[in-house]
């Protein structure tokens, strides 16, 4: 009986660890889900600007500054904001890490709850600390853009690069370390009619196009974060679950076998006093 006691014990545990991450479970395919769909809509803007860039990058690019060369360069570190995602957080860090290795003095960027205490713990000098909602807004992924642009523009930083889990599927999510204004035009637009004029054109869709790129890069990191939570919360919950009716099981043989025992007591008892 005391084994039993003990594994009723155990078994209440892992009931409670059953229901914890089952209601986690359920907030992170829902969270998943709200982020899929956003992604999903904006997925197709996003290729089109990509196509827009593939013809026009270099004219587009001179509209969002000339870059110092001999400043230092920036790099953005896009993480989470929370644990429970498996693997996604320490991959995507280590490999930050040994980016920034790369780099003299960089201009470091930390976006992510995750990233601020890693890089923190790391002593690396953060210039500057961004923590996104859930599902990132474009708003303060927009304002975060021209922040840079303007470093461009007064010399204080030179190239761009963003390190962050592109989004494979749920499965699969690979860091990366991306020069973002590495840009260069693949065919030719000679064809092409500007109305009222190029110069117009390009100034007003350069920005508009190097913002979606950037924020796009912010959605996968966030939707690769979710579904890591998911696919982790999946796997709890159903080794708890596995662990949970193991136990059950056990639980029962040693009853069986308790009663049973106590039949054949009673039995043998019986048979003495005949």
């Amino acid at each position: 009986m005391p084994a039993i006691q003990s594994l009723k014990k155990q078994l209440k545990g892992i009931l409670s660890t059953k229901k914890l991450t089952n209601a986690m479970k359920t907030v992170s395919t829902v969270k998943f889900s709200k982020l899929n769909s956003v992604f999903g809509e904006y997925s197709e803007y996003s290729r089109a600007c990509q196509r827009v860039l593939e013809i026009f990058g270099k004219e587009l690019l001179t509209e969002v500054s000339e870059a110092d060369s001999s400043a230092p360069q920036a790099v953005i570190i896009i993480a989470s904001n929370k644990g429970l995602c498996g693997n996604f957080n320490s991959e995507l860090l280590n490999y930050a890490l040994e980016q920034l290795g790369k780099f003299k003095s960089p201009y470091v960027y930390a976006c992510g709850k995750k990233a601020i205490s890693f890089l923190r713990s790391k002593n690396i000098t953060l210039n500057k600390e961004i923590v996104f909602d859930d599902i990132p807004d474009y708003t303060e992924v927009s304002a975060i853009f021209d922040e840079l642009i303007q470093l461009r523009k007064s010399g204080e930083i030179s190239k761009v690069y963003i390190i962050y889990s592109s989004y494979k599927n749920m499965m699969l999510q690979k860091p990366v370390c991306v020069d973002f204004f590495n840009v260069e035009n693949g065919e030719n637009e000679s064809s092409v009619l500007f109305v009222p004029n190029k110069q117009i054109i390009t100034q007003e869709v350069s920005k508009s196009v190097f913002k979606a790129m950037f924020y796009e890069k912010v959605l996968e990191s966030a939707i690769g974060a979710q579904a890591s939570t998911l696919m982790t919360m999946r796997s709890a919950y159903d080794t708890a679950t596995e662990y949970a009716e193991n136990l059950e099981k056990e639980i029962n043989r040693l009853r069986q076998g308790a009663v049973t025992a106590d039949v054949i007591e009673t039995s043998a008892e019986r048979e003495v006093k005949k």
